[in-house]
């Protein structure tokens, strides 16, 4: 025993029994191996459902949304988590280093990633095996994280989708190769696998693998037989404890992915185990503490049972457990696993539990000690409903009003108190316009009471009448019968006394056939007076048919001779109207003349004053001005002498 290195290294922690443990010696195949969380994926895992804190409340406790946005709204938080519980890097990626093939790149991306520190755990275990083992993970920046985290260990790289990080490296030659398979190729069985021999085990890195995908079959049966044991590849499912991975490798085997039941339950749980997302239970850390060498034995003969215990169940949660968690502020320390904490630290332990890695802290007040506990008496979830609402209930736990036994005021809560009061104020509204509408609808009852007795009398009266009717048809039927029946026996009885009267002697024969042909010719006398009554009636209604076309002859006519006397005195009309106006035009075109006469006379007039004034014009032109006077008065005194003259 060495004493001394007892004493001078921090102790590993015990494991404990598998039947403590839970493990149930699981042997399909089909294993899950949990992973923690580093604080940086816890706090995202938060903020990732903080942003979507409204729309996780429509969807839970509300029916009036818009389906596509909010349920795209889930799908993208759905999302953005299972990014985050593979590496915060695949939605973080302005922290991603410019270069993943530096030295220092494989122990930061496990420091930032638990799952990706199990992988290096876990591909450190197998690099020392001469294996091939494959790995499935989303295309893309994923794979590139997973090369980088694979090229800190001593494994061969060979990847199969896009381009490898690392394209200028010596070729070296370790025992254990990786093979990184993208989870959504569909060509991979017509590529060629450049393995070995069979694939030692399938790592599912994340929860897009689909086993039963004909490209994953096509690897989990490569090289391997077709019946017995080992007819198939082990497979481990790498999965963040009460993350989304765990969620939807739970509730996967319950319903199918599209379902809205699958989504629901998904969500839910997301929401609600956000404070323990990542902590994974005492059982299991001290595996994990000493880098899963506990599973050695397993990778060396996979044929034998898995060591860990089979996946975590996790209860169907409520839309109330949703909106309680949502209303819990939830915080991560680093120091949150304790027991690896006293495991690694060096100084004692003291007499409280977990007070070695207490020590060496700032002490905690009262008040805050009391405020991370939610402790305090004004706290909702501290106090009941009745005492906080002023609602009492009878059963604080009943699964009908299970809104009202929470312990809190709830957005649920609110909502069903607002559609309360609103189904009162309509149905107040309806009551008012029922004793509004009373007089009228009264008024409607009377009426149609009326109309239906109506109805109904007259439904007796044709009821009865019918039956009178049935009833004397029944008795004609049967009185015609009976006369048919009497008829058929007065025939039956003339023929046989005619057989008798014809079987005497030749004279009874000859009056037998007499007495026929006298029948014979009385019914033909009887079908001629029905014919005669008939043709007397046809030739009375031709009669009254002539009479009515005569009178109707009549009318015409007489209507012809109205309609021809008309006519003629409105053709006598038209004559006198254009001899009128004949003459009238005669007498237009006369006056139209003279009085063109007179305005030609007036132009005349008019052209011989114009000339007279043009002659006066000139006339007045030639005057000379000096001899005005002189020339004025000599023509006065000729005038004068001619007037005189």
């Amino acid at each position: 025993m060495d004493l001394r290195k007892i004493l001078d290294t921090a102790p590993e922690p015990a494991i404990v029994d598998a039947q403590t443990m839970g493990v149930s010696g699981d042997t399909s195949g089909d294993y899950w191996l949990p992973a923690p969380m580093c604080l940086y994926q816890k706090e995202l895992s938060e903020q990732i459902v903080s942003l979507h804190y409204s729309d996780i409340l429509k969807y839970f406790e509300t029916k009036d949304f818009n389906q596509d946005v909010v349920l795209h709204s889930m799908q993208t938080m759905c999302l953005n988590s299972e990014f985050v519980a593979t590496h915060p890097y695949l939605l973080i990626d302005h922290f991603v280093p410019k270069s993943l093939i530096t030295k220092d790149i494989p122990g930061h991306l496990a420091e930032t990633s638990g799952k990706f520190s199990v992988l290096r755990d876990l591909i450190a275990l197998v690099q020392d095996y001469d294996t091939d083992t494959a790995i499935f993970c989303r295309p893309g920046r994923t794979m590139d994280l997973l090369e980088a985290l694979l090229l800190g260990n001593r494994v061969n790289i060979k990847r199969y989708d896009g381009q490898s990080i690392k394209t200028k490296q010596k070729p070296k030659k370790f025992s254990c190769t990786c093979h990184l398979f993208p989870s959504a190729e569909k060509d991979l069985v017509n590529k060629g696998l450049d393995a070995k021999g069979h694939f030692d085990m399938l790592l599912c890195l994340d929860p897009t693998v689909d086993t039963n995908a004909e490209h994953v079959q096509h690897v989990l049966k490569y090289h391997r037989p077709r019946r017995g044991q080992g007819s198939t590849t082990p497979i481990v499912r790498l999965t963040t404890i009460n993350s989304i991975d765990h969620c939807e490798l739970f509730f996967g085997k319950k319903a199918t992915r599209a379902s809205k039941e699958y989504l629901t339950s998904v969500t839910a749980a997301v929401v609600v185990l956000r404070d323990v997302v990542g902590t994974l239970p005492p059982d299991l850390r001290p595996i994990y503490s000493q880098n899963l060498r506990y599973l050695i034995e397993w990778l060396e003969d996979p044929n034998i049972s898995w060591p860990l215990p089979d996946v975590y169940p996790i209860k169907t949660y409520t839309p109330m457990d949703v909106e309680r968690s949502l209303l819990t502020e939830v915080r991560y320390n680093q120091t949150d696993d304790n027991l690896q904490v006293g495991f690694q630290s060096g100084k004692k332990r003291g007499r409280k539990p977990n007070s070695a890695g207490l020590k060496g802290e700032d002490l905690i007040s009262y008040y805050m000690s009391k405020r991370l506990k939610n402790d305090y008496s004004t706290n909702p979830l501290k106090q009941k409903m009745g005492q906080l609402t002023g609602i009492a209930i009878k059963n604080d736990s009943g699964s009908v009003n299970y809104h009202l036994s929470g312990g809190l005021l709830t957005h649920r809560l609110i909502q069903l108190i607002t559609g309360a009061y609103d189904d009162l104020e309509g149905q107040s509204s309806e009551l008012e316009h029922f004793q509004d509408m009373e007089s009228i609808q009264l008024n409607h009852l009377e009426t149609l009471t009326k109309d239906y007795n109506d109805i109904r009398r007259q439904l007796e009266e044709a009821t009865n009448s019918i039956q009178t009717n049935e009833r004397e048809s029944r008795e004609f039927l049967s009185s015609s019968e009976k006369e048919h029946e009497n008829i058929e026996i007065i025939t039956k009885e003339i023929e046989s006394l005619l057989k008798t009267l014809k079987s005497r002697d030749s004279d009874s024969a000859l009056l037998a056939e007499v007495l026929i042909e006298t029948i014979d010719v009385q019914e033909e006398i009887e079908r001629e007076k029905r014919l005669t009554i008939s043709r007397e009636t046809e030739y009375k209604y031709m009669e009254e048919e002539i009479i009515r076309a005569d009178s109707s002859i009549s009318t015409t006519a007489k209507q012809k001779e109205d309609m021809v006397k008309e006519i003629e005195l409105l053709q006598r009309q038209v004559e006198s109207g254009l001899k009128e106006g004949i003459i009238n035009s005669q007498n237009t075109d006369e006056r139209i003349k003279s009085i063109t006469i007179l305005l030609d006379e007036e132009k005349e007039s008019v052209k011989k004053l114009e000339q007279q004034l043009s002659d006066v014009t000139d006339q007045l032109a030639k005057i000379n001005p000096t001899g005005t006077r002189s020339a004025n008065f000599g023509n006065r005194g000729k005038q004068r002498g001619h007037y005189n003259n």
